[in-house]
């Protein structure tokens, strides 16, 4: 069975694995600098809601979709690039119970109740409607180590399911609509029924009460099924 290979993009094209210099000498997605009260990436005015670090995915299977995709957070599997007092499982730790504590009633944090990592899952919200509480409720919003329904999502024993609205098919440089998206796939090139893309928007939210600054890095874990 050949292997099939997944492509973590910051272009719709999905060219190449994202590839931001990281702090320690690492790669991997840089989402900047957080001001307590506010979130990272942050694009002009708060309140304009426009910040997002988009991600898009796409595989080189050419028989089947990939099923199953889900996501969750992990220790950093880097070169640290942390402060000295802090590590891969104390930052993860802390990305962890902030998702856990998050209270935060505005998609903008203004209220600076708003914390952890937060993951966006549709390829057309918005920037005015994106990362909206409101859309906690419907399942295209999801905050890494909240709990859902008595479970905490986001961690490695409850992964995140890629929703059905991140799908997208990608033609002649346009995002199209899939015809018939499902949780958790992403179609082969061709597929305009599944899509052959799928797009996720994270954004990292500090609280107004946070006491400590510095550098916080994690691993953002992919897992799918495939046949082929």
């Amino acid at each position: 069975m050949a292997l099939v290979t997944l492509t973590i993009s910051s272009t719709p094209a999905a060219p190449d694995n994202i590839a931001d210099a990281l702090s320690g000498g690492s790669f991997g997605a840089d989402l900047t600098q957080a001001a307590n009260g506010s979130y990272a990436p942050l694009v002009g005015e708060q309140g304009s809601n426009a910040g997002a670090k988009s991600l898009f995915l796409k595989h080189d299977s050419d028989v089947d979709p990939i099923t199953n995709v889900s996501f969750y957070i992990a220790p950093f599997t880097g070169t640290y690039g942390g402060p000295p007092s802090g590590s891969p499982t104390t930052d993860f730790e802390d990305l962890r119970d902030q998702g856990r504590d998050d209270a935060g009633g505005y998609a903008t944090n203004s209220d600076g109740l708003s914390s952890g990592l937060h993951m966006d899952m549709s390829y057309s919200v918005s920037s005015t409607n994106q990362f909206a509480p409101a859309r906690e409720t419907t399942g295209q919003k999801r905050i890494f180590g909240k709990t859902y329904n008595l479970v905490q999502m986001g961690v490695q024993n409850n992964p995140i399911s890629l929703h059905p609205d991140a799908a997208f098919y990608y033609n002649n440089l346009t995002k199209v609509e899939p015809s018939a998206p499902e949780e958790g796939k992403i179609g082969k090139s061709s597929d305009a029924v599944l899509g052959n893309r799928a797009e996720v928007r994270l954004r990292y939210c500090l609280p107004s009460t946070a006491a400590i600054g510095g550098i916080l890095q994690w691993s953002f874990v992919t897992l799918f099924s495939y046949t082929a």
